[in-house]
């Protein structure tokens, strides 16, 4: 994954993201091995002797070098077990000559074949995909991955329209792979461990990536500081997609979405208390944004900064700007527009105010009611810590029925938690109500807070739950728990965690060290020695400094 310093350790490239260019590569690889990278076209190996393969892909997209990809390893292609009519129709590629529509003139960016003035992939809901990953995990792929694919790219094109790129690989990335996943043209990472517990980890992260296809990949931020355009507009999207793929009624997504955004303010709160006010900052070169210096050099603030690669606040302070901005226009007016910006602006480079300024332009004065692009780079983009208007939003906003649920698990827990260890007597027991994902991981956060849980708790929490058994989300708030109450029959979990499930796991270390406890240090010790030499670089020197 070259983006983190603009793939220059992979060929020598311009740095600034305007220095955009096509690409065609051929690789040579051993014939075990499956070679995938950004590319247009879905490549086949050609055998050149016994025992060596090549591979050749292309794109005619110009894109910063910072999106390309590629990824070598002996993966297998995962395929259903039985193909529908519908697996049929999504593996139809565009001819030739569909595919070949250069739009001279009528869009803004440069000539290229420009699948958004293409008739024929305006109504492509759903674009030929592949999944490709280790053998040992084509089984749980099958299971969950294969059958979101579909539903998840029809409900971003319902949303936002023409798909941006022709085709989709997944490929599955090892333990080691520093985040949840990652997209670039044609192609998205995603790590083995959303493929545990249920549907709703894959589901959510595979629709986050694809809503990179639009923004991050076909409108990219033309200043490296803007990440925002790029993370916040996909978390928001991932909500909106994930409730469509999943069919929900309008009142069951409304819900979902207020239970997830009562998880990001804790989470931003969280982040805002415990990182530097400088990496808080959304537009933090303000008035010299876009600007490339003389040498033609662009800076990339922070950009040597490890602890940066960890933190969130891009994605959500981005995501709860345009939620207010949803929620100001309604969501039939927001999303009628965000349709006609991608329209405009697909195939193009654009900073904050290029989206802000078309969009006070198409709303009615009556719904701008004082806003700005310069109010909204004072209370959103330039300032550190939380944004007034979302901290006055969410002091005035009651909870969601799905997180006043969780209230009431909670009391019951502490119940439970106060009661003497005599046996109880018959009726007296709790009955715990059946939750989903997003309220396993508030109601975990929620007893992250309280001062001691005993044993006795834990173990039936585990075992209500099964707690082991979840996803990597709801796994994470466990092993904080194991961790912060010292609850050692946990702790293979814990280790367990550290070493399958790298890209969640970097903040445990620090915890397990805090504790002063010399078991648990030792533990952190022990799955960094035995992670180390694989782990990704960056996570690497993070730990380090943690434990040394």
């Amino acid at each position: 994954m070259g983006s983190p310093i603009n793939n220059r350790a992979l060929f020598p490239c311009q740095e600034p993201p305007v220095a955009m260019s096509t690409w065609q590569a051929t690789v040579r690889a051993a014939a075990s091995f499956v070679v995938l990278m950004s590319g247009e076209n879905s490549a086949k190996p050609t055998q050149l002797r016994e025992g060596c393969s090549s591979w050749h892909y292309y794109v005619t997209m110009p894109m910063p070098a910072s999106t390309f990809t590629i990824a070598v390893g002996p993966w297998t292609e995962v395929k259903p077990e039985t193909c529908s009519p519908s697996d049929l129709a999504a593996e139809r590629s565009l001819s030739p000559s569909e595919a070949d529509f250069r739009c001279v003139g009528v869009c803004g960016h440069m000539e290229y074949p420009c699948r958004f003035q293409n008739p024929s992939a305006t109504t492509q809901e759903v674009i030929p995909h592949r999944v490709f990953a280790p053998m040992s995990l084509t089984g749980a792929c099958q299971e969950t991955l294969l059958q979101l694919l579909s539903p998840c790219l029809s409900a971003a094109h319902s949303v936002l329209g023409t798909h941006p790129f022709s085709r989709l690989d997944v490929l599955i990335v090892p333990a080691n792979f520093p985040s949840l996943g990652m997209a670039s043209p044609h192609i998205v990472f995603l790590s083995q461990s959303t493929l545990t517990g249920g549907s709703h980890l894959c589901g959510t992260r595979l629709c986050h990536e694809i809503a990179h296809a639009w923004f991050g990949l076909a409108i990219g931020a033309r200043d490296w500081t803007e990440e925002w355009l790029s993370e916040g507009f996909a978390t928001h999207l991932e909500d909106v997609f994930w409730a469509k793929a999943q069919q929900l009624a309008p009142h069951e997504a409304q819900e979902q979405q207020e239970l997830r955004a009562s998880l990001r303010w804790r989470r931003l709160q969280d982040e805002s208390r415990n990182s530097p006010e400088q990496l808080q900052v959304l537009r933090p070169n303000k008035e010299k944004t876009g600007q490339v210096s003389d040498s033609g050099s662009s800076v990339i603030k922070h950009g040597l900064n490890p602890e940066k690669v960890f933190m969130q606040v891009h994605y959500l302070k981005g995501y709860f700007l345009l939620r207010f901005l949803a929620r100001r226009l309604g969501d039939d007016t927001y999303f009628s527009f965000l349709r006609k910006f991608v329209h405009t602006f697909h195939g193009q480079l654009i900073l904050s105010q290029d989206f802000l300024q078309m969009l006070l332009e198409n709303i009615p004065e009556e719904k701008r009611l004082g806003l700005s692009v310069e109010s909204i780079f004072r209370d959103w983009l330039e300032c550190p810590g939380l944004p007034q208007p979302l901290q006055k939003e969410r002091q005035a906003g009651a909870e969601c029925g799905l997180a006043r649920q969780v209230d009431a698990e909670v009391a019951k827990w502490n119940r439970v938690n106060r009661r003497p260890r005599k046996r109880k007597r018959r009726g007296t027991e709790e009955v715990f109500e059946k939750l989903l994902p997003d309220q396993l991981v508030l109601l975990l956060e929620h007893l992250l807070e309280q001062k001691t849980l005993n044993p006795r708790t834990l173990r039936s929490l585990e075992r209500t739950y099964c707690l082991s058994q979840q996803d990597a989300e709801v796994r994470h708030r466990w092993c904080e728990l194991v961790v912060k109450h010292k609850y050692t029959t946990a702790y293979k979990t814990v280790e367990e965690f550290l070493q399958e499930d790298q890209a969640m796991g970097i903040y445990l270390y620090g915890e397990l060290m805090v504790s002063e406890d010399a078991r648990q240090q030792q533990l952190a010790r022990r799955c960094f020695q035995l992670t180390k030499e694989q782990m990704d670089r960056c996570s690497a020197q993070v730990v380090a400094e943690m434990l040394f």
